[in-house]
């Protein structure tokens, strides 16, 4: 079964069976003899699939991720193909989906992110993607101040306050590439950061991080 054959069963599976068991097992039936599609179908087909299946509104399921999408643009993210790191980022929920089930973590958002721009470091489109995801998650570190920084689900420890400071500078840099004005978060991050870093070698003499940033950085922010 060639691409445009394969996109029509999958289209007519999608929005022509309405009964979720019976879509399951045509789903099921379509992708038995997976690998047949791996020798008739390429990484090119794959991102025409994506990018149809995007503009028309039409699901990309699980299956479909599964079985064609990940195996065949993972194995091209391996020869540093830049397109297939862009598509697997395009899909970055269903990614996050797949991983939840698999276990497979070999790729992350951040290390597809990485390895691109590793090949293209000022290739416009992935440096928007990584502001937009860094931007996001230094917002998140920040969002419970004056409470603490927080890393992940937990408050920052030193070593990652260290590594936060880092990724801010890094961030900066970013910002500069596409003339993009986050100045405010930029000095909010280095202003908490190393603050909180600094009062987590010294807790025990305050109340609480509050405490500390009223008595010991009034005046610095």
């Amino acid at each position: 079964m060639n691409k445009e054959k394969f996109l029509q069963t999958y289209i007519d599976i999608e929005t022509k069976v309405f009964n979720k068991v019976d879509k399951n097992k045509k789903f099921e039936s379509l992708f038995e003899d997976v690998k047949t599609y791996w020798k008739n179908i390429n990484s090119t087909d794959i991102l025409e699939i994506i990018n149809y299946l995007t503009k028309t509104d039409i699901s990309i399921r699980q299956p479909l991720y599964k079985n064609l999408i990940y195996p065949i643009l993972s194995d091209q993210v391996e020869k540093n193909n830049i397109k297939a790191i862009k598509g697997l980022l395009k899909l970055d929920q269903h990614l996050l989906s797949y991983q939840g089930y698999t276990k497979d973590y070999k790729y992350s958002i951040w290390t597809l992110l990485e390895k691109g721009l590793t090949i293209e470091p000022n290739d416009i489109e992935l440096l928007r993607i990584y502001e937009k995801k860094t931007r996001e998650y230094l917002n998140y570190t920040l969002h419970e101040i004056p409470t603490g920084v927080i890393y992940g689900a937990d408050g920052a420890s030193i070593e990652e306050c260290e590594e936060l400071i880092e990724e801010v500078s890094k961030y900066e840099i970013i910002c500069n590439k596409l003339k993009r004005d986050e100045n405010d978060l930029i000095r909010e991050c280095k202003y908490y950061y190393p603050a909180y870093r600094d009062y987590l070698s010294v807790y025990k003499n305050y109340e609480n991080f509050a405490d500390y940033l009223e008595k010991e950085c009034l005046g610095q922010k």
